[in-house]
């Protein structure tokens, strides 16, 4: 089926920024590297995936057939973004015939910038605080839907505003996702895996695994051979081509101590690659955590309950398949969750507590396979408030930003 001619045309204008992006990938990696917080390696993944996101969308044209836009969409994007999350929602959104609005946190001014040259007609980018954006999206009567990325703490009191206006509001909550290794023979691969998943821009991405759940029978040499994988990482200046894990905001920084602290006092075993140390990089205050492993981890501690968003492995021995399901539905987030085993029922459980289960791959190697995978996790992980039939719902579980921003 050949897309409608004024979907044809949308998808022209999402092929050109593609174009753009393919013609000055040099340069904005170049620019990313100079203006963000984030390592080069990071950067030149980042664009690459942006790239096939964008090539994918010719393939979802047929799923809009029937469909039309909402109308004027607002994107309240994270200040973690670089290129694939903000191109790919503003295509999303751009592709079901919306009008759309954009901000992104004003310390990235200078980013916005070149977003604003490579989107061109596609978004317009505006100058709000974070608060000041969502209320404003809120009460405007010609904004239709709003999607958020952030906090769930923050994200819940805007209910009231939303049942209120009747826009539309798009949720993408943090994650606390668990990784289960339930087979032995799988050891290597998982480890492998999981080192590289969780400290992926530093875990600094909310389907990072952050919590492991390991077979006792697997458990010593996952430890072991997750120790010595992440002693081969390179920590340092995001400027250096070389460095695989950069610098977070202090914020984290310190959370992430608090959690160590913490979990110490219950008894974990906590193994640091490296130095701790300030670093100012691009204007930007940052702490370099180099990767970390909690040993002996369990659910005492909040390195195991709350989102960690650093580069630590927090591991827990668990005596049987049922106690690991258990330990990993036991949360208040529900974004993904990874298993290493394919054992009859878990991922059809897991599927239950979280929106989207991986089976012996994870959600870097998900997403290089199916650009366009869905978004969304369950519970206080995201969710989509909205009006239907007179009655005020709220839906979580994945979803395709091309049909939450387009109606039947």
């Amino acid at each position: 089926m050949s897309p409608a001619p004024d979907t044809a045309s949308r998808l022209d204008v999402i092929s050109a920024i593609c174009q753009r992006l393919l013609e000055s990938a040099a340069e904005l990696e170049d620019a990313a590297v100079d203006l963000l917080p984030f390592p080069r390696q990071v950067v030149r993944a980042d664009l690459a995936l942006a790239v096939s996101r964008l090539e994918a969308f010719a393939g979802v044209t047929p799923r809009l057939a029937g469909r039309s836009p909402l109308g004027r969409v607002a994107l309240a994007l994270p200040g973690n973004a670089i290129l694939s999350n903000p191109l790919a929602t503003i295509a999303a959104s751009h592709l079901a015939g919306n009008k759309t609005l954009v901000r992104l946190p004003r310390r990235r001014q200078a980013w916005t910038e070149v977003l604003t040259g490579l989107v061109g007609e596609a978004a317009e980018f505006v100058d709000y605080d974070g608060a000041g954006f969502l209320s404003h999206a809120l009460r405007q009567p010609e904004i239709d839907a709003l999607m958020a990325f952030g906090d769930d703490a923050w994200a819940a009191g805007y209910e009231r505003q939303a049942r209120l206006t009747g826009t539309k509001f798009i949720f993408e909550g943090p994650g606390k996702d668990p990784f289960l290794v339930l087979c032995p023979a799988l050891v290597d691969e998982a480890a492998r895996a999981a080192v590289e998943a969780s400290t992926f821009n530093a875990g600094q991405a909310c389907t990072s695994p952050e919590r492991f759940y390991v077979v006792s029978a697997a458990y010593d040499d996952f430890v072991e051979r997750v120790t010595d994988l992440v002693r081969e990482l390179r920590s340092g200046d995001p400027k250096d081509p070389e460095t695989q894990v950069g610098p977070l905001a202090p914020a984290v920084a310190q959370r992430i101590d608090d959690q160590l602290k913490d979990a110490v006092a219950k008894g974990a075993v906590v193994l640091s690659t490296g130095l701790r140390r300030s670093m100012n990089i691009n204007g930007e205050e940052r702490v370099l955590v180099p990767p970390i492993v909690v040993a002996g981890a369990d659910h005492r501690m909040k390195v195991m309950c709350e989102e960690t968003f650093g580069p630590v492995i927090a591991i827990q021995r668990v005596g049987s398949i049922p106690e690991a399901l258990e330990l990993a539905e036991d949360s208040p987030y529900g974004l993904s969750a990874t298993a290493f085993g394919r054992v009859a029922g878990v991922a059809e459980r897991l599927a239950r507590s979280h929106g989207q289960v991986f089976v012996e791959e994870t959600w870097l190697s998900q997403r290089r396979k199916k650009p366009l995978a869905s978004y969304g996790g369950r519970r206080r992980s995201g969710w989509v408030w909205e009006w239907q039939d007179e009655q005020f719902v709220r839906r979580d579980g994945p979803r395709h930003n091309f049909l939450e921003f387009s109606r039947s």
